[in-house]
């Protein structure tokens, strides 16, 4: 009868929000804002909503409009950088959270997934860090946790162990703490330890593209290679920027002797980073493989001034002295490679790398 009364209308989406009919309520505020599209509660109440309903480009919309408009409380700014968050704009959502003076723990923690997302894993464990003093016991779990993923990422496994044992006593379920222990576990070819905590922990969070990576390497791992190639494809397709689930997924496709598939992997892992040297250790193999010495050389020599100890690109060019008479050469790389031993794994390279590059090379 009074469709133009918006005080009305905001009255019927309190109501309908409190119930928990999202739907309904954001249903009253579209049809309200086209009668009054700049009315600041309405599109306030729009992404919020929005945010409630995982619609997180509209949200950001909704927050960007109450900007322009001149509304720039904390709050609506955490909520657009959570909204941000989620749709992987990491930056966007770091510099929202800058403009905020004061940040609670939780945003804190939330700013510190930001600069771990956009490499600045130092700058995020020294914020994390920071919060085990001002944290509420309740808290203590899920910054130790967050800390163990920090330390794992920045290959301090150790620490990174001591802070999964902190959360996991405090919280048995703690997400990130259980992925540092799946990880880790991992690491050190544990597969069946790795999987026991990995197949709940995708059962409760199906969509994250991590875990769709770990497990597709406990796969590669035990040489379940299509399967591998069904997981990575999901994880790259939820982690298009992720350099590493690239180059995997390469190699499980030249483990299938499916080289066009590898050499695709790596070049798309290129476009991620140019200077990431597996990827050219990896064309520097599916050259040598299809016989392409002299395309080989190049990668090889590419990668290996990017990473003196690339194994990929070393192996490659242990292949090209076999061709080239130099046998000597070829064993000596060889034997260092075949030497090689991992941080965590009592396993050395021919056992996880090797026994895919050497017995697939014909």
């Amino acid at each position: 009868m009074d469709p133009s009364n918006v005080l009305l209308a905001l009255d019927l989406i309190e109501g309908l929000a409190k119930q928990g009919d999202v739907q309904a309520a954001l249903h009253i505020v579209n049809q309200s804002l086209a009668l009054n599209p700049d009315h600041a509660d309405l599109i306030s109440w729009k992404g919020h909503l929005c945010l409630a309903l995982q619609q997180y480009d509209a949200a950001v919309q909704a927050y960007h409009a109450l900007f322009r408009h001149g509304y720039t409380q904390p709050g609506l700014k955490i909520n657009c950088a959570l909204a941000c968050f989620q749709q992987g704009q990491y930056e966007a959502a770091h510099d929202l959270l800058e403009q905020v003076p004061e940040l609670d723990v939780a945003n804190t923690l939330l700013k510190a997934r930001c600069l771990a997302h956009m490499e600045n894993v130092s700058q995020a464990i020294a914020e994390t860090y920071g919060l085990l003093t001002a944290c509420t016991p309740e808290q203590h779990a899920e910054v130790h946790g967050l800390l163990s993923l920090l330390y794992l990422d920045d290959a301090q496994y150790e620490v990174a162990e001591k802070h999964c044992r902190a959360s996991l006593q405090l919280d048995h379920h703690q997400r990130d703490a259980l992925i540092t222990r799946a990880s880790l576990s991992l690491y050190r070819l544990e597969i069946d330890t790795a999987l026991k905590v990995l197949d709940p922990l995708m059962a409760q969070y199906p969509e994250m593209g991590r875990l769709m990576a770990m497990k597709a390497l406990a796969l590669m791992y035990v040489h379940q290679y299509d399967a591998a190639i069904q997981w990575y494809e999901k994880a790259c397709q939820k982690m298009p920027g992720h350099v590493g689930s690239r180059v995997n997924l390469g190699w499980c496709y030249f483990s299938v002797m499916n080289y066009d598939g590898a050499e695709s992997c790596f070049k798309a892992g290129l476009k991620i980073d140019r200077n990431f040297a597996e990827c050219h250790g990896g064309l520097a193999i599916v050259n040598a493989i299809r016989e392409k010495w002299s395309d080989s050389q190049e990668q090889f020599k590419r990668a290996l001034k990017l990473d003196a100890n690339c194994a990929s690109a070393l192996f490659a060019r242990a292949l090209y002295f076999q061709v080239k008479g130099k046998a000597k050469e070829a064993e000596s790389i060889m034997t260092g490679l075949m030497a090689f031993k991992s941080e965590l794994s009592a396993d050395n390279l021919s056992d996880v790398v090797m026994k895919t590059l050497m017995s697939r090379r014909h």
